[in-house]
């Protein structure tokens, strides 16, 4: 799978109440997704963090999908009941960028 190159312009998100918000740090919203790519020195690196990630997936009950291969990883989250952008995708890519700050250290 190739990785995700498109860098759209800063957005607002429309949640699905309606509330206008704006993406954490570093994500964006990309085909009604929010989106993230993560950059790493190495494939370990890439598979550490999915594996991260995934513990953090479980402990919120929000599933994002995840796409890795060596030194990149791809994260979005979106919910389906909604099919749209809301505040448990907002708060599982702020616990993600949170995990991302924590391995910077």
């Amino acid at each position: 799978m190739k990785k995700w190159r498109k860098k759209p312009p800063e957005t607002t998100i429309l949640t699905s109440g309606g509330d206008a918000l704006n993406p954490p740090n570093g994500w964006a919203v990309v085909e009604g997704r929010l989106m993230r790519e993560f950059s790493f020195t190495d494939f370990a690196e890439a598979k550490a963090f999915i594996d991260g990630v995934s513990e953090v997936c479980e402990t919120l009950n929000h599933h994002a999908e995840l796409h890795f291969g060596w030194g990149y990883a791809v994260v979005e989250t979106y919910s389906h009941d909604t099919e749209s952008i809301t505040n448990r995708d907002l708060e599982l890519a702020e616990a993600i960028n949170q995990l991302r700050a924590s391995d910077d250290e």
